[in-house]
């Protein structure tokens, strides 16, 4: 009985300590107002408690307590129940009890708070956003460097031979190729290869392609070649989009690669250096094309290119090297000499006495004198060769100084790597016995480029800069 009063009669100083810490900037006086007006009217009337503390809440001391009492020299009183010694809450105006520098104050944090909040958030989005791009970016590259399921070149059902699947090659309408290239205009002629005219045309869903289109000279196995070369995929082979055959014509629809073939960005129409290209840019474009040759002989069986040369090694718009014509040498009614000055193959194997007898070793050859090309920046038969029957792997063989046959237009500092590309060159025009395989060449390749790599470093992605776009294909 005796805790429950002395706990009622606590109850007006712990409401002022309450008042005080929810309002610190209020008056005392005005807290002692509020706490006796408000525990006067939780009474109801002194009479209620009989407690002198009601009446007269000063009389009694605590230990603990300081009598709390109403130094106001302007309060205002009133009269309550009789009694005009009880203070009454007078409203004030607020003007005169705030404090406006607080609340600026408090303003300010809150706004830099904020800002900070929402700095962070953007941020941690941001980053966010980058990981999810560069995670979905090296997926699609893993994808596209994935081997094609294998493939057996001689073995194809042709119950089943029209029945291609969306994402790889389909069979074009020659209406839909017709209003590609409007209606096989001149205008659109790229250049004229093996296979036959190459057009530029745009498909209705909006794709640029480039168009090859033979006439009259027809190949029964045209749809089983298509089929054949519809299952191989790969970052550094130019991708077959589509086909159409009726009985004058055969057309085969690729993908469009804006900045032409290689040999567009070394040499002139004379076969002589232009200088567009640097070392680093050159070996970043043999790398490519090795591998997407490596890619086909990794083939079961494996699939010789028959046919490769620097007109066949095309560039898109970053300047990545996709190998062209694979898998068509039976369709090749002629020698591909789009882009060099002769009619001497130079990429053709010596030591082939049949063309049947082509294999990877010959690839190898031919990749050899394209190297040759790449380093010496002119085309295998140019006008300076004193000779007909002369060739840039004749020349190299002979050349007492590699460095007198490097393009001229190369710095001072490739030097060294370009004589290492040359020295691997050589290796592959050498006897057939000696000469290294596609997958050696792309290890070769890969270790020339860590080592010359420091050089370019600094220039990141913007090294070796040349003008997008072959004139061949504005």
């Amino acid at each position: 009985m005796f805790t429950m009063r002395l706990l009622w009669g606590l109850r007006l100083p712990l409401l002022i300590i309450l008042i005080h810490l929810l309002f610190p900037n209020r008056p005392t006086y005005k807290f002692h107002a509020e706490a006796l007006i408000t525990f006067k009217g939780s009474l109801g009337g002194p009479q209620q408690l009989g407690c002198s503390i009601v009446k007269y809440p000063c009389q009694m001391q605590w230990p603990c307590l300081d009598c709390y009492k109403l130094k106001d020299p302007g309060g205002v009183t009133t009269k309550i129940d009789g009694n005009n010694d009880i203070p009454t809450l007078t409203p004030l105006p607020e003007t005169q009890d705030r404090k406006p520098g607080g609340r600026r104050s408090s303003a300010i944090i809150g706004s830099v708070i904020a800002a900070i909040v929402v700095v962070v958030i953007l941020v941690t989005v941001y980053i966010c956003l980058m990981r999810v791009k560069k995670s979905l970016r090296q997926t699609s590259e893993v994808a596209s460097s994935m081997p094609s399921p294998t493939v057996e070149m001689g073995r194809v059902n042709t119950q089943h031979v029209t029945a291609f699947s969306p994402q790889n090659t389909r069979q074009l309408t020659i209406l839909e190729l017709e209003q590609a290239t409007q209606n096989f205009s001149r205008n659109n002629i790229i250049v004229e290869g093996g296979f036959g005219v190459v057009y530029k045309g745009l498909l209705q869903d909006g794709s640029i392609v480039a168009i090859k289109r033979r006439l009259f000279a027809l190949t029964k196995d045209f749809v089983l070649n298509v089929k054949q070369i519809a299952h191989i995929h790969h970052i550094h082979l130019v991708k077959l989009i589509g086909y159409y055959e009726d009985s004058h014509q055969q057309l085969l629809v690729y993908e469009y690669l804006p900045n032409g073939n290689v040999g567009s960005h070394l040499y002139d129409s004379e076969g002589l250096p232009v200088g567009r290209l640097n070392l680093w840019r050159r070996l970043s474009i043999a790398l490519g094309a090795s591998k997407g040759v490596e890619h086909l002989h990794s083939l079961v069986p494996p699939l010789v290119h028959t046919n490769f040369r620097t007109s066949n090694v095309l560039l898109d718009e970053n300047f990545t090297a996709k190998v062209s014509d694979y898998g068509f040498c039976k369709l090749q009614t002629q020698v591909d000499q789009a882009g060099s000055s002769s009619n001497v193959d130079c990429f053709l194997d010596p030591e082939l006495s049949f063309p049947q007898n082509f294999s990877e070793k010959s690839d190898v050859y031919s990749f050899g004198v394209f190297l040759l090309e790449l380093i010496c920046g002119c085309d295998a038969h140019n006008k300076n060769m004193l000779h007909p029957d002369e060739n840039i792997a004749f020349q190299v063989k002979n050349s007492v100084d590699l460095d007198r046959v490097v393009d001229m237009t190369l710095g001072y500092k490739e030097k060294h790597g370009a004589r290492r590309i040359l020295m691997l060159a050589l290796q592959c025009v050498d006897a057939t016995c000696r000469r290294p395989s596609m997958a050696q060449i792309v290890l070769e390749l890969e270790r020339i480029q860590r080592e010359i790599a420091p050089m370019y470093s600094q220039f990141n992605d913007e090294i070796g800069a040349v003008t997008l776009g072959s004139e061949l294909f504005q």
